[in-house]
């Protein structure tokens, strides 16, 4: 789906720390310039990988302002509006529209549990309503955090009674066939599908997918840059089997220290390894097998 809006490679940008946990901008900002010049034809911000639920709502606009106002296109920004309550979607929507951001990502309400898809429908119905042809409403289905999947009958209703407001979905569930079940249902429309799981991006670009929103490509961008190009040939097929690799290392703690972990030694900055709290750094112990096992996978 190559005339999607956020058609290829998208990085889940991390976000960098002080060690006063206030937000170093300047290092996020020089960050996501560099995914962009390596790589990534956009950048999924203030995401979970972005410890976006950890961020005031002023923290949140601030940075995308400035992001905007560092001379990152808002067309290649695909910011993170999910929060639980209808005001402060609305609110951050509003403010990546203006902007200039096309789309955002909206999780589902995450904080009452198992909501009934009626809830569901309704939730975004209000946005939809509020929001109108303000932006691009994205889909963000991440049950594993949300405890909420997004079936296809929810979106498809949605897609029926709001045609043009819900332009696509980042699905996080780690599950292949769920994926596919988004991309043979819909894409057809023009709704555009995008991979959460490195693992699997070359087969799900072959099955019609428009791209991927990972975390791991903060630390491997040209590589999956090279999936996206070639994912249908040998060169593909041989990077991919690197990135499922470097995933399966990713996999031997929680994902966002441990991406941090490994972006501090790729860039001989530990300052990256500062996590807000709840969030903690790995400990020495873990540190030192993650940093074994990426030493080793770099060699091969």
């Amino acid at each position: 789906m190559q005339n999607a809006l956020y058609a290829g490679v998208n990085a889940a940008a991390l976000t960098s720390f002080n060690s006063d946990l206030t937000l170093n901008y300047d290092k996020t900002i020089a960050h996501c310039h560099y995914l962009l010049n390596n790589g990534c034809n956009s950048l999924a911000v203030l995401g979970t990988t972005s410890e976006t639920n950890s961020l005031s709502v002023q923290e949140r606009e601030t940075l995308l302002e400035r992001l905007a106002s560092s001379g990152i296109a808002p067309a290649k920004m695909l910011p993170g509006t999910g929060a639980c309550d209808i005001p402060t979607v609305v609110r951050l929507s509003r403010h990546a529209a203006k902007v200039g951001c096309p789309g955002v990502l909206v999780l589902p309400p995450f904080y009452y549990k198992s909501p009934s898809e009626e809830g569901l429908y309704q939730f975004y119905s209000a946005l939809a309503g509020q929001l109108g042809d303000v932006v691009k409403l994205y889909f963000y289905n991440f049950p594993q955090q949300t405890t909420i999947p997004l079936s296809t009958d929810l979106i498809g209703r949605l897609l029926k009674y709001y045609p043009g407001v819900f332009q696509g979905i980042k699905d996080s569930s780690g599950d292949f066939a769920n994926s596919l079940s988004y991309i043979e249902a819909f894409a057809a429309q023009g709704f555009e599908v995008y991979s959460g799981a490195d693992a699997t991006f070359a087969r799900f670009m072959q099955a019609g997918g428009a791209g991927c929103i990972t975390a791991t490509t903060n630390i491997a961008s040209s590589l999956t840059a090279s999936i996206y190009r070639n994912y249908a040939n040998d060169q593909g097929i041989a990077a991919q089997e690197k990135l499922s690799r470097l995933r399966s290392i990713v996999a031997m703690g929680d994902t966002i220290p441990v991406v941090k972990t490994l972006l501090a030694y790729h860039t001989q900055d530990p300052s990256w390894e500062t996590l807000r709290p709840p969030l903690c750094a790995l400990s020495s112990d873990s540190r030192q097998a993650l940093i074994e096992e990426y030493r080793a996978l770099l060699l091969q």
